[in-house]
């Protein structure tokens, strides 16, 4: 009996504790939202390129954690590719169900190149992924023209610190479910799916999580978006 007391007086411990750096990490990640601008850039007037980029996502197109817009996977590839303009209608806490909305507001009906980042919230929430699947193939049928089309989802969320250690499995086990099938329907439209999935023991943000995420503990810093940059890179 004392022992059935004791484990449950533990296990209210521990959820109080989880609970509370939960909710820390979670005010925290208000404030980085809150200060968050999507980075954006019209250089026409300046420069002869005439490369031109479309950003559509969630809180990483906008670049949620960073020190600066310009360091956002948007910021770093519009200076990689020098373009000349960037349009980024990405929103925090979009899910997939929200990207019509930004394709409404793309202004060309050709670009250079479409960056799409998008997913993550869908897996915090638990969606399915294969309806989600279909409903990014269904976005995916209506964009503007483009040279190039690329689908960055989120890295491991189960590597995350926001979330108790006892959900990561579940999360983890989501996440690769969606890639698998984010991949597939990216892959039948011929555009480049963007798998920043990494093994723990290959996963800087794992390994150095106060270096690669931002104080929220969900969304990269500077340098885990630096990271991303190299992985979409590395995929066209």
């Amino acid at each position: 009996m004392r022992l059935g007391i004791a484990f449950g007086v533990l296990v209210l411990m521990v959820v109080a504790y989880y609970g509370a750096v939960t909710y820390n990490k979670t005010a925290v990640s208000k404030i980085l939202v809150n200060k968050a601008k999507p980075f954006e850039v019209d250089r026409r007037a300046s420069i002869t390129s005439t490369t031109s980029v479309l950003v559509l996502g969630d809180s990483t197109g906008v670049g949620v954690g960073a020190d600066r817009p310009e360091d956002s996977v948007a910021g770093l590839l519009s200076e990689k590719i020098n373009a000349a303009t960037l349009e980024n209608y990405s929103v925090s806490g979009a899910v997939v169900a929200d990207l019509p909305a930004q394709v409404a507001k793309a202004k060309l009906k050709q670009y250079s190149f479409i960056l799409i980042q998008i997913g993550g919230n869908d897996i915090i929430r638990f969606h399915s992924a294969k309806k989600t699947a279909l409903t990014l193939d269904a976005v995916l049928a209506t964009l503007p023209k483009s040279h190039r089309v690329a689908v960055m989802s989120a890295g491991n969320v189960g590597a995350t610190t926001l979330f108790p250690w006892f959900m990561h499995p579940f999360y983890t086990a989501l996440n690769l479910k969606y890639h698998e099938e984010f991949g597939k329907v990216v892959k039948a439209r011929k555009f480049t799916y963007v798998n920043l999935y990494k093994e723990p023991a290959a996963d800087l943000f794992s390994l150095r999580p106060d270096v690669y995420l931002s104080a929220d503990g969900l969304h990269p810093s500077s340098k885990g978006y630096d990271l991303w940059l190299m992985d979409l890179m590395n995929s066209l």
